[in-house]
């Protein structure tokens, strides 16, 4: 898989594209919009276009007037409250879902960092730039924007570019560490990728030494054996204990293991980078909390096909308690990564209803409910937030708040769709346990009537007319 060009869309996309580059000379602004859209809908790759599109939305809204922005920006707080809903869907949904937001205001900040989440999803780090790029040019002055825009460049193998966005922050604070400790890296880089060492006049007494030539130009090219990659993470070692409080050496180790497809080992290595950048960074926190649902998901894979392949009983039932162990460590590590979304995004309703989903799962229901009832006020997950709540609820003995919780839930849902379903079925049990039978059952029945296949409802229904497992 690779970035697309124009030549490589289809027949209709191709002609889109020409239409939208026709309307922007015009300053058709909105057809040209909604042209490039549809073409980057039916090709998420489309980098190039995606740039196109920028521009022009940019154009459109600096020819705005300050009366104009300021009433926009209703309509974009209440697009934007949709993106809560993006982690979720596929890469190239999340991308659709944060250009219809980017149509109104290019430099929204959510937005943007949903196409650069998209783009480490589908494992373009050009993505990330684009979108740090964008948000530089609403904020040129931001040293947090333009370090991780230099950090993006630096994954994308751009040192030229990284380096004149150091130079660029130098600008604004000379004091500033990242970037000068960042600056000395990419033009280290730059240099050993050019080849110019003669030119690198900054950092030539770094590059003297014809062995450390050798072992800049090493790491600047693509490593593919296991061999060449552990000469790699020792040289990064080495720089990594010559200047410790650099997070770029510990995140170029952990981005070499990730190339063994070691996570654990790479799990540590941001894990460090994030500590020792006082914890400042969101992305690698959530660069963690991924990494661990990838390991965790191998692991289980793993241990799931040996078990079926297993015919020894004991060996068997051993494999069985370690995927009940490894479920577990999968349950904990989407904990820590709803934990990382939420402090990052601590207003955001939907990741505070993930973290209490997690903690639900794990048992943790007096944690839980904090959580689910901060996700109330996201309508995406409101219902399902009530739904949890009376679960965690029900769990702790507390049938009185169970069952108002699942009244409340049933009361605001018109359809008796399948959320709806397990609402009033749970309702039933909480009656069920506060010795409410006569209550239990009405809900029962409420779901007989439109499906007699649900769960267990049958049963109960019929077992209360004395009619069981009899025929009719």
């Amino acid at each position: 898989m690779s970035l697309k060009s124009e030549r490589d869309l289809n027949a209709t996309s191709r002609n889109q594209v020409a239409r939208a580059k026709a309307a922007a000379q015009s300053k058709n602004y909105d057809y040209t919009i909604n042209l490039m859209q549809a073409a980057l809908k039916d090709e998420p790759l489309f980098l190039e276009g995606r740039r196109f599109l920028r521009a022009v939305e940019i154009q459109k809204y600096e020819a705005l007037s300050s009366f104009s922005k300021q009433m926009l920006n209703m309509k974009v707080t209440g697009a934007a409250m949709k993106l809560s809903s993006a982690a979720k869907k596929e890469p190239g949904e999340q991308l659709a879902m944060a250009e219809e937001v980017l149509a109104l205001d290019p430099f929204n900040h959510k937005a943007n960092m949903l196409v650069a989440d998209a783009g480490v999803v589908l494992g373009f780090p050009d993505f990330k730039a684009f979108a740090y790029e964008t948000l530089s040019k609403g904020k040129p002055n931001d040293k947090a924007i333009l370090n991780t825009l230099a950090s993006a460049y630096m994954e994308m193998k751009d040192a030229a570019k990284a380096e004149k966005t150091y130079e660029r922050i130098l600008e604004i604070d000379p004091r500033d560490g990242d970037a000068l400790s960042g600056l000395k890296n990419a033009s280290a880089a730059h240099a050993s990728k050019s080849g110019g060492w003669e030119t690198a006049t900054d950092y030539r007494s770094v590059l003297k030494s014809k062995s450390e030539s050798e072992q800049l130009e090493q790491a600047g090219k693509v490593v593919k054996s296991t061999e060449a990659i552990d000469e790699q993470i020792q040289l990064a070692y080495e720089k990594h204990k010559a200047d410790p409080t650099n997070a770029l050496h510990p995140k170029a180790i952990a981005q070499l293991f990730l190339q063994k497809d070691d996570y654990g080992s790479a799990i540590q290595w941001y894990q460090y980078a994030f500590e020792i950048g006082n914890k400042t960074d969101p992305s690698l926190e959530k660069i963690v909390g991924d990494l661990k649902l990838k390991k965790a998901d191998q692991e289980l894979h793993q241990l799931r096909e040996g078990f079926e392949s297993q015919v020894d009983p004991e060996q068997k039932a051993a494999i069985e308690a370690e995927i009940a162990t490894k479920e577990r460590e999968l349950l904990e590590a989407r904990l820590y990564q709803a934990e990382a979304r939420v402090h990052a995004y601590p207003n955001e309703g939907q990741f505070h209803f993930e973290l209490g989903e997690a903690l639900y799962k794990l048992g943790e229901y007096k944690r839980a409910l904090p959580e689910l009832q901060l996700g109330l006020k996201q309508p995406s997950v409101r219902y399902h937030a009530f739904n949890l709540m009376g679960l965690c609820f029900l769990q702790q003995g507390m049938l009185d708040l169970a069952i108002k919780r699942f009244l409340d839930a049933k009361g605001e849902l018109a359809v008796m769709d399948e959320l709806k379903k397990e609402i009033v079925y749970n309702l039933g049990l909480a009656y069920e346990k506060s010795k409410q039978a006569d209550k239990s059952l009405e809900q029962w029945k409420e779901i007989y009537e439109v499906d007699m296949a649900y769960r267990d409802v049958s049963k109960r229904v019929e077992e209360s007319y004395g009619q069981g497992d009899q025929a009719v």
